[in-house]
């Protein structure tokens, strides 16, 4: 009796595993077509010209909040009508969203996937370009690994921590210090140029903390309801929080002009809702495959989205990818097979050293 619950048992980590894997796998895929959306929103009016927001840098700083508020208020609206409508699971919103000692650790994850993480890597589309951002934040997973297991002991192998380490080779390569160095110092580098370079660390860092945050919290409640109540907080930071910021700043006027340029412009908001239902909605896989393999292994597996975006960005936009950049971002996947490859026993310890 005890052999037969034994290979029971067994068996459900193994397809835990399996789904775990194939979850992450649909994350990487959507999240990297959303890549030409990202791109899209910067080319369409009125972020093509620019004209609706003030110059220099603080353009691009507004011009980034912009975006993304209409970006997470359409996630909010769609997911919540039609995602959680639709799995039965919206009236379960609510109770997590009001639970305080819960939510506000989702109100965490959003400080930092919100206004860091994606305010950052939306600054490096916008001034760097899409493939840049998008292989700079492959280092997330690094910062998820670590945060993981120095937080609450998750556990990584010999083998995983060798595909970290390649992983962070390939970043050197992404961030290429030598050519950042050279653009940001060039005279004739656009003003605030350091904001994107600036922006892609922010959004590793950012993802890769909230990634570790999002590991713990879901053992809690249910994934869906809670990545629901994240976007609903990062929604809120931008309305109570950045916004009026930036009316102290620039004035209202200059910020109804942004807004308002935006909402008139039915080709944002066509591509911001593409953007929604790739971009956005590809943090359901991720954070459903937190809780079956680990945080480490499923933002490492999630991360191969950089393969699609690089792809994406070149067959549907004709838009070339640096060399080094290819390069870093094959040695970072590279380092990412190496964490998938794990042994059949290791991948079946608990996730958890507690």
């Amino acid at each position: 009796m005890d052999s037969n619950l034994e290979a029971i048992i067994k068996k459900e980590n193994k397809n835990r595993i399996t789904w775990g894997f194939i979850i992450a796998f649909l994350c990487s895929v959507l999240w990297g077509i959303a890549y030409v959306a990202f791109t899209m929103q910067w080319i369409v009016p009125p972020f093509g010209d620019m004209s609706a927001f003030p110059e220099g840098a603080m353009g691009m700083l507004v011009a980034t909040a912009t975006i993304l508020t209409f970006q997470i208020a359409l996630t909010v609206i769609i997911l919540s009508i039609f995602y959680l409508g639709g799995t039965g699971k919206f009236a379960d919103f609510p109770r997590t969203a009001s639970a305080f000692k819960i939510s506000k650790w989702y109100a965490f994850a959003a400080v930092l996937g919100g206004p860091i993480a994606i305010y950052g890597t939306t600054l490096a589309i916008g001034y760097i370009g899409a493939a840049f951002a998008a292989s700079a934040a492959l280092l997330s997973s690094v910062i998820g690994a670590f945060a993981a297991k120095f937080w609450y002991g998750e556990n990584i192998t010999k083998r995983a921590w060798t595909g970290i380490a390649i992983m962070v080779v390939g970043g050197v390569f992404i961030l290429n210090p030598p050519q950042t160095i050279a653009e940001i110092t060039n005279p004739a580098a656009p003003d605030g140029l350091w904001l994107g370079y600036l922006g892609a660390i922010a959004s590793f860092i950012g993802w890769g903390i909230e990634g570790a945050i999002a590991g713990r919290v879901i053992d809690l409640t249910d994934s869906d309801t809670g990545l629901q109540t994240r976007f609903l907080a990062e929604l809120g930071i931008w309305l109570v929080i950045i916004w009026p910021v930036y009316i102290l700043l620039i004035g209202p006027g200059a910020v109804y002009t942004a807004l308002s340029a935006a909402l008139a412009s039915p080709s944002f908001l066509i591509w911001t809702s593409l953007a929604v239902l790739s971009g956005n909605f590809s943090y359901v896989f991720m954070w459903k495959s937190y809780p079956l393999i680990g945080v480490g292994r499923g933002m490492s597996v999630s991360t191969l989205y950089v393969l699609f975006a690089i792809i994406a960005l070149y067959v549907f936009m004709g838009i070339p990818t640096a060399w080094w950049v290819i390069l870093g971002a094959v040695i970072a996947v590279a380092g990412i097979f190496v964490m998938y490859w794990d042994s059949g026993d290791s991948l079946l310890e608990s996730t958890r050293s507690d």
